[in-house]
């Protein structure tokens, strides 16, 4: 019957004593010498994953801010630009305007000396004109009266015709 009773397992014997003494040695031995440092391995890779991951999602926020700062500036750079333009146009209409204006006041200050000139050109005839006629009339009064006339007197005749002719006119 020993036979059979070693065969039964259910029945504890020295193997199974042993294996479980040696199953906690080795347990003990993983838990004080291997598993620590694999631990301490892993808290670190860890560490070393989640520095990663934190500074990847940095980089990408540092990315899309430093995106949206040359958007700006782009935005910025577009909107001086448009300023510029429109003052430069502004700038060139004022510009056309003054030099119309200038223009105009130009030809109007050369038109008005022009017609400055012609009167003082038609003054200058039409008082030619009245002495040439005063001599013609002194001319022919002295043809009437058949006599020559004193400078005196031929000067006031001459007088006396250019007030009747610039009464008349």
């Amino acid at each position: 019957m020993p036979v059979v009773a070693s065969t039964n397992i259910l029945i504890p014997n020295l193997t199974l004593v042993v294996e479980v003494v040696v199953f906690l040695g080795v347990l003990w031995i993983l838990s004080r010498y291997v598993y620590p440092p694999l631990d301490t391995a892993i808290r670190a890779r860890q560490q070393k994953i989640a520095q990663s991951i934190h500074d990847a999602e940095q980089l990408r926020v540092d990315v899309e801010s430093g995106r949206q700062r040359a958007r700006e500036e782009l935005q910025e750079a577009r909107r001086q630009a448009q300023a510029i333009l429109a003052q430069a146009q502004k700038l060139g209409e004022d510009l056309r305007e003054e030099l119309r204006t200038r223009g105009r006041q130009d030809q109007e200050t050369m038109l008005a000396r022009a017609r400055a000139e012609l009167e003082q050109e038609r003054r200058r005839a039409v008082d030619d004109l009245r002495r040439q006629v005063a001599d013609l009339a002194v001319a022919a009064a002295g043809r009437v009266l058949a006599t020559e006339l004193d400078p005196a007197t031929h000067a006031r005749l001459v007088e006396h015709a250019l007030a009747e002719v610039e009464w008349r006119a």
